[in-house]
């Protein structure tokens, strides 16, 4: 790897600077952006030429040559980010943004420095330059950016949503192993089963593993499992309360020291059969550490341990060695990942090349992912194939090449993804905006695409390409979570803290004195780290977060540190997400160049009231706090772009103006408490994406508004009264909002539902004390893509739901909560023929469930306070000839609604909202 990814975020930075029209009216700086534009080019040049010239190659990858570039291009970096914050403390100074394009760059000083620099630095990679001009060097082509015709959202991978056995083709014995293994374990009783997975990195063991843990017919046996992964600085009490987190959440929420969470895990474990899979043991000594939580009990107990050493294997249980897939299996899984059949790489006589890929990936699954992954994005020539894989001789050379292969601008956000701890899953929400803030996304200059939409293909490009891993799917076709896989993240993470890229500090990555200047930073300890130099940092994400009710540290030492005078105005991400109250110093509000702060899950309770002054904040998260009021200038940020609140309340709208907020794309945990102005205020954000309010109003609310987002993908409106009593939603139609995919309604509807008047393209449909007194199910099972259903809280008031035949063709999700008069549901044969999951919650009406035969694909039945004679009935069916997973639970009736009074955010408390908030972004 080299430092081509850093050249081209620099160069990327330059041209945003050339195109400002203020550069255009100072000819001086623009000549010497041209002039540093024009280096930088030939730099990357050089390094493509590096490629074929093998005498080059090894003198760029030397440490001290690659170490002089990457010095020469962080100076440079600080340089333009410093020329930025200048332009923006001048703008200021002058009162402000238009008065800085009045008279922009006024200090001759700031023009002269910065010049000065490029020359400087222009100068140094002369050097680096020197006796290479003669060389043919060609220009380099960064690929085909995906234009805005292409794009449909996440209309390429949606499709592997419900693919559950693409990640197993060719593992298919090893699997049934280890099925044995687990079913022999379960019936053993008294000690737990020990069963250690055994095989190198790529071979399968975790995917393996998977796949056995989430099937119905293994989890069936169980009564609870749990799954945690182990890292190399593992602390014993850490890993103990992730599984106590996945067993009794409210009993991790308490602040548990590791003898009391030894005590307690026992108990939870010894109340059933139990499945625990711990993933990635690196020690021996770690299934010492932990072994005494498992009990002995009459239920008995399987616990299954994955590792790539032999000598991590539990002597006293079970042994599966990971064996290298076959030819057969091998290419079965090549197919299956390049998405052809055999016929076709025949007719096209790249069969030719079967052999050699069967050689190179050595029956590792991870290989014959990635180089399919890397395959499938090549066209089916000769020419193609061969350069690939006469390249390649072992998964090593197929990770390099599947990385020299991206393109340019998918390579600092496949790295970015190292940042993160192995295995951690890291919320597509967080990472879209985090490679937004970046800077890693270049802004289209037409259509209607916006550096969001670039970033969600460009995920969606390295999922295709096998890169990275979707770990969780929503039911309607998006990614929720992802991660590199385990092996992958090993060698990336590691090459991108040599350039530079970022730094890691945790006890497996003490900070160690570096010869480069730090530009980001992720935490996840409270070791000291005054080795490093932060004086440069762009990024700090802490991951130092609170865990079992206890925190992991505070931060607030570090965070005085990275915002002193020194430091101020270069930091663009200041993540703090589920740390324990950060305190943010004062300076924080001074960080100029500040694109991205997020809060969310702290407890933190306030914001500095000089927050307004951050003019290029982009992305503000406080959902989960304290905080319960913004100060006035916050609401006066041009460049808003995402807002999430936690229920601040307003009661009057005077404050939000779409002259200053026209860039807001996503507006959530709104509570407001007029119904003045509405209509003329929200209206105005034509920009916004996703909307979530919720309004205190003494009758109804009329949304008919929202017809004018017409770029409007989520809706979200709650109507209620003073008194936390249910008020109205009037509107007209959604019929013309062909990009709104997710609604939720909670309040009484003035019209009855209409398929002629809900939005076409419904993926997601959520209901909440609506009161319909008419059959919902005719109307809306005539929704041809609609994914997810939601009927809750007195939604419907009628007594029987009939499902015709035909009727929701694509529903995969079915949720049916306090549902008090309904006594009969109905399905119909050829009705909701792709039902997943089938969720009843206290409705206490029903007493049978005959629409159980016709749900042929039902995986999982969720029944919750329901008559004990429906889970007899679905038991007796289950047990001769389905194989459907039934959780049965009882709960305690949901608290009252809380009203408006100085508690308005409080009311996410409500049990339907607070689930709902957990599942969005």
């Amino acid at each position: 790897m080299d430092a081509e990814v850093v050249v081209y975020l620099i160069l990327q930075k330059l041209q945003n600077l050339l195109h400002d029209e203020a550069i255009a009216m100072t000819p001086k700086v623009k000549d010497q952006l041209q002039r540093t534009t024009h280096q930088l080019n030939l730099l990357r040049r050089l390094m493509k030429e590096g490629e074929r010239n093998q005498a080059l190659a090894v003198e760029m990858n030397s440490v001290q040559w690659t170490t002089s570039l990457l010095r020469a291009l962080f100076s440079m970096d600080d340089a333009v980010d410093t020329f930025i914050v200048r332009r923006a403390a001048q703008g200021q100074r002058q009162n402000g943004l238009m008065m800085m394009c009045q008279k922009p760059f006024t200090s001759f000083c700031s023009r002269i420095v910065f010049n000065k620099q490029m020359k400087e630095l222009i100068s140094k990679t002369n050097g680096l330059l020197k006796d290479k001009q003669h060389l043919d060097i060609q220009d380099v082509a960064d690929g085909n950016i995906p234009g805005p015709s292409q794009h449909r959202r996440w209309g390429r991978i949606s499709g592997f949503c419900l693919d559950d056995e693409s990640h197993v083709v060719g593992l298919e014995e090893q699997v049934q192993n280890l099925v044995a293994l687990v079913l022999q374990g379960a019936e053993q009783g008294n000690q737990p089963a020990v069963i250690s997975i055994v095989g190198e990195g790529g071979s399968g063991k975790t995917a393996i593993t998977r796949t056995v843990y989430n099937r119905v017919d293994i989890k069936r046996h169980f009564s609870c499992c749990a799954w945690v992964h182990v890292t190399k600085d593992f602390k014993v009490r850490d890993v103990l309360v992730d599984m106590i987190s996945q067993l009794d959440e409210k009993i991790a929420r308490e602040p548990l020291l590791l003898d009391e969470v030894k005590w307690r895990l026992p108990k939870l474990l010894g109340q059933g059969r139990y499945l625990i899979v711990v993933d990635d043991v690196t020690t021996p000594e770690f299934w010492e550490a932990i072994k005494e939580v498992f009990p002995s009990s009459s239920h008995g107990g399987v616990v299954i341990i994955t590792t790539r050493e032999t000598d991590v294997a539990v002597p006293s249980g079970s042994t599966l060695l990971v064996r290298p897939l076959s030819d057969e299996e091998s290419w079965a899984l090549f197919l299956k990942k390049l998405e052809l059949t055999e016929d076709i790489l025949r007719n096209s006589q790249l069969i030719k090349f079967k052999e050699q890929i069967l050689r190179s990936c050595c029956g590792l699954p991870l290989a014959l992912v990635l180089i399919g992954g890397l395959l499938s994005a090549k066209e089916l020539t000769h020419s193609e194939w061969s350069r690939v894989i006469e390249n390649v001789n072992s998964i090593e050379d197929i990770l390099a090449l599947s990385y020299h292969e991206l393109p340019s601008y998918l390579k600092p956000c496949f790295l970015y993804m190292g940042l993160f701890p192995k295995a951690v899953e890291i919320p597509i929400r967080r990472l879209i905006h985090l490679w937004v803030a970046e800077g890693f996304v270049t802004s289209l200059s037409d259509g209607d695409m916006v550096e969001e939409d670039l970033a969600e293909m460009y995920f969606e490009e390295l999922v295709c390409r096998k890169a990275i891993e979707v770990v969780r799917w929503r039911f309607d076709g998006s990614p929720k979570t992802c991660h590199l896989p385990s092996f992958v993240h090993d060698i990336f993470s590691s090459k991108a803290r040599d350039i530079g890229f970022f730094q890691i500090h945790s006890k497996s990555f003490p900070a160690k004195k570096s010869h480069l200047p730090v530009q980001r930073l992720a935490t996840c300890s409270n070791i000291p780290c005054s080795k490093l130099d932060l004086s440069h940092l762009r990024s700090y994400v802490s991951l130092n977060t609170l865990k079992g009710g206890i925190p992991a540290g505070d931060p607030s030492t570090f965070l005085d540190k990275i915002m002193n005078k020194k430091n101020l105005g270069l930091l663009r991400v200041l993540d703090l997400e589920s740390v324990y109250k950060p305190q943010l110093p004062k300076s924080v509000t001074a960080l100029l160049n500040l694109r991205y702060l997020v809060l969310r899950s702290t407890a933190i309770s306030s914001l500095p009231v000089s927050i307004g002054d951050l003019r290029f904040l982009e992305t503000l998260d406080v959902k989960h706090t304290n905080i319960t009021t913004l100060p006035d200038s916050f609401w006066k940020l041009r460049n808003l772009r995402h807002l999430y609140l936690n229920g601040i309340y307003l009661d009057s709208l005077e404050k939000l103006s779409a002259e200053s907020l026209h860039k807001l794309q996503s507006l959530c945990g709104l509570s407001i408490g007029t119904e003045s102005l509405v209509a003329e205020t929200f209206s105005k954000f034509t920009c916004l994406r996703k909307l979530q309010l919720t309004f205190y109003i003494p009758t109804s609310i009329k949304i008919e508004w929202t017809s004018q987002l017409n770029k409007l993908q989520s809706l979200r409106i709650r109507s209620i009264r003073e008194s936390g009593e249910t008020a109205s939603i009037k509107f007209r139609s959604f019929k013309e909002q062909q990009n709104l995919v997710n609604l939720y309604l909670f309040g009484g509807l003035l019209r009855p539902l209409d398929s002629r008047t809900l939005p076409p393209n419904l993926k997601s449909l959520t209901l909440s004390k609506t009161r319909m007194v008419k059959d919902p199910m005719p109307v809306l099972g005539k929704l041809p893509n609609l994914n997810i259903l939601r009927l809750f809280n007195f939604s419907y008031i009628g007594k029987e739901m009939n499902c015709a035949s035909g009727a929701f063709p694509q529903l995969h999700v079915l949720k049916l909560w306090q549902l008090d008069y309904l006594s009969k549901l109905v399905v119909n044969e050829g009705a909701l023929i792709d039902l997943r999951e089938l969720e009843i919650r206290d409705c206490r009406g029903l007493k049978r469930l005959d629409a159980f035969d016709q749900l042929t694909n039902l995986r999982e039945l969720i029944l919750t306070n329901m008559a004990p004679d429906v889970t007899d009935y679905v038991r007796s069916i289950n047990t001769t000839c389905r194989d459907v997973l039934i959780k049965e639970y009882h709960w305690e009736p949901f608290p009252p609604m809380v009203s408006l009074p100085n508690l308005c955010s409080s009311f996410t408390s409500n049990w339907t909202s607070f689930i709902l908030d957990k599942t969005a972004c």
